[in-house]
């Protein structure tokens, strides 16, 4: 196995019993690298940008709530960008207000610019305007049309389209247009200018392909150990056993799905009297070599039971090397003591071994050679 497969397959290992019992969130970079989680924010923003942004006083849909923007109705699709001017922009908004069945287009931000200053210009533009005209920042439908310059219109209905021009902005030379039946590819019927906004789908694209994802899963393992948090505990400097009662008192009933009481609210129970432990928890400190030789070699009493091996630390500048070597020694998997199973098995000294004893937990700590109990590996 490879090196970088063996790392992630401990890692995978390790998260799904450590979730199981802890509770916690995988990381960050086992649900994707931080770089994808951008490109989809920037996927995300895309479709924010298309709704209505109330919280801004922009309303980029229609207020009217009875009026419904639908694809099975003749729908005018006017694509515009901020080369028209903002003049021009401003009286192609105040000829949209109110029109339901227009929907503005832009396909993005100008270059280096971000969508929240976009809507900051579009806000400036729309003030005084009432009702708002429907926007959308939408660069799949430039795509979809094959958009490279505006103003450019097309009547959209039931995915295809009924009429497109381009050089017009007019809604109203639009309509007259409709009233006398014109159908199909107008052609150019006016000036043109060329689009200067970003295609945000490309840019996505762009990004996403420049990305050299091998290095970011490198770094992130690297960063994974000056990350992580250590349950350090202290030495034990003699040897005891403790017994952990793990027998609780029912808070309330406890039926099962059908309706049948399993536990009456005030009973007493012990689970290991229903089911057995099965595992033999041994503890120690993967950095102190006396730690690992005197928990390797310290047997069980139950020789059922299955051995789990818990680290509270592990070397951050070679981690991943020394738990390759580690359990290559062990034979066995390692994972890291987290705080739930530290609290739940009352953990407070290492090495340590947990195992049943009855209907006890026992914990089991042991005290190093003197000759060897500071030795790190």
């Amino acid at each position: 196995m490879q090196v970088g497969q063996a790392e992630e397959a401990w890692l995978q290992r390790s998260q799904a019993i450590l979730q199981a019992l802890e509770g916690q969130p995988r990381p960050d970079w086992l649900n994707g690298q931080s770089e994808q989680l951008d490109v989809k924010r920037q996927a995300q923003q895309v479709f924010e940008a298309s709704q209505a942004i109330r919280s801004n006083g922009l309303i980029m849909e229609s207020q009217n709530p009875q009026s419904t923007i639908t694809s099975s109705k003749p729908l005018t699709l006017l694509f515009v960008s901020f080369s028209l001017g903002e003049s021009a922009l401003k009286g192609i908004f105040e000829e949209a207000a109110g029109r339901d069945d227009v929907l503005l287009v832009f396909r993005g931000p100008k270059p280096g610019q971000k969508l929240p200053a976009l809507m900051a210009d579009l806000k400036r533009l729309l003030k005084g305007i009432d009702p708002m005209p429907n926007i959308v920042i939408d660069p799949t439908r430039f795509q979809r049309w094959s958009v490279s310059s505006v103003p450019d219109i097309v009547i959209e209905q039931n995915g295809k389209s009924k009429l497109h021009v381009r050089g017009v902005s007019s809604l109203s030379w639009l309509d007259e247009q409709i009233k006398a039946g014109k159908q199909g590819d107008l052609g150019t019927m006016g000036d043109v200018a060329d689009i200067v906004e970003i295609d945000l789908l490309e840019e996505i694209k762009r990004r996403t392909a420049a990305i050299d994802w091998k290095q970011k899963q490198q770094q992130a393992i690297a960063r994974f150990w000056d990350q992580q948090k250590f349950e350090v505990l202290p030495v034990a400097q003699e040897d005891r056993d403790r017994s952990v009662d793990l027998t609780i008192t029912a808070p309330r009933d406890l039926t099962a799905p059908n309706g049948q009481l399993i536990i009456r609210a005030g009973q007493t129970v012990n689970p290991l009297d229903k089911m057995p432990f099965g595992l033999c928890l041994k503890v120690f400190d993967a950095t102190v070599s006396a730690q690992v030789e005197l928990i390797q070699h310290q047997s069980c009493h139950d020789k059922q039971a299955r051995v789990m091996y818990l680290a509270t630390s592990l070397p951050r500048q070679s981690g991943w090397d020394s738990l390759q070597r580690l359990e290559t020694a062990l034979q066995a998997p390692v994972y890291l003591l987290t705080p739930d199973v530290r609290s739940r098995f009352q953990l407070q000294q290492v090495p340590a071994i947990v195992e049943q004893v009855g209907n006890q937990l026992v914990v089991r700590e042991r005290k190093l050679p003197v000759s060897t109990a500071g030795a790190k590996s």
